[in-house]
């Protein structure tokens, strides 16, 4: 049986983390029945991140589905223990939506948590906050994360300049291979932009990058943080202690076929 505290914590740092970057310029943010992120300029994210259809859940999704073949609403979207209705993902695999449910949300109470010791002397890490800095960072998000420029640096500003986020830049020899950031709400926090740049992987810098921005958030008086993670990344949260509660599912729409009514 799923912990509620669990869900819930990962539910609002998945609340969290749309909001924030929703808070980049040229994103459209939309809170309701459908609470969505859509970018205006074609660069940045979108998804629908929260969806509450309890009134008339038949009508509601052809609805979101019309909306999303006009464009209007983004293609893809993720679904949790507190979407509704509970088999939505069932119902839009049935209309021809792609489902992917492979990679899990985590999660970790700060006050459990064992630092790590670095074996390499010549690692260290800054925090980012100057465009200069962050510059380097976003080349490792856009490099091992992105395949290419999906966010600009201007939007990255935007989000660095807010007094609840906290970017981390991991270096070894002076040379930027890593890089993580997090977000503050109150007592919890999310974990984003994990990114190692191929060749420098497996070594242990992103894990000695994450234990810095952890013990920074026990410092700061955090209680939980929560993640979404890819499947290459699965081992080292494990092994920092994070602890897997429900797959992340995500809809997508499939534009190669016509999606069914």
């Amino acid at each position: 049986m799923l912990s509620k505290c669990g869900v819930d914590t990962i539910v609002k740092g998945i609340d969290i983390s749309w909001t924030t970057w929703g808070k980049m310029r040229e994103e459209k943010l939309v809170l309701g029945d459908i609470s969505y992120l859509k970018s205006e300029n074609g660069k940045g994210f979108e998804r629908i991140f929260s969806i509450d259809f309890q009134n008339n859940p038949e009508l509601q999704i052809q609805e979101m589905i019309t909306a999303i073949k006009a464009k209007i609403l983004p293609d893809s979207m993720l679904i949790t223990p507190k979407t509704k209705p509970a088999d939505l993902a069932e119902i839009l695999s049935q209309k021809g939506f792609i489902i992917n449910d492979s990679d899990p949300c985590m999660m970790m109470y700060l006050g459990d948590y064992k630092n790590i010791n670095s074996e390499c002397a010549d690692f260290t890490i800054s925090n980012v906050v100057g465009k200069e800095s962050l510059m380097e960072w976003l080349k490792i998000v856009n490099v091992a994360l992105f395949g290419g420029e999906l966010v600009t640096l201007e939007q990255f500003v935007d989000i660095l300049k807010l007094n609840n986020t906290h970017f981390y830049l991991g270096l070894i020899n002076g040379i930027p291979v890593t890089a993580c950031m997090t977000i503050i709400d109150g007592d919890t926090s999310v974990l984003e932009m994990v990114a190692t740049l191929e060749k420098y992987r497996r070594k242990g810098f992103a894990s000695t990058v994450i234990d810095k921005a952890l013990t920074d958030l026990r410092e700061k008086g955090v209680k939980t943080i929560s993640l979404r993670a890819e499947a290459d990344g699965v081992g080292v949260y494990k092994r920092l202690g994070f602890k897997e509660y429900f797959k992340r599912v995500v809809a997508s729409y499939d534009w190669t076929q016509n999606c069914p009514e």
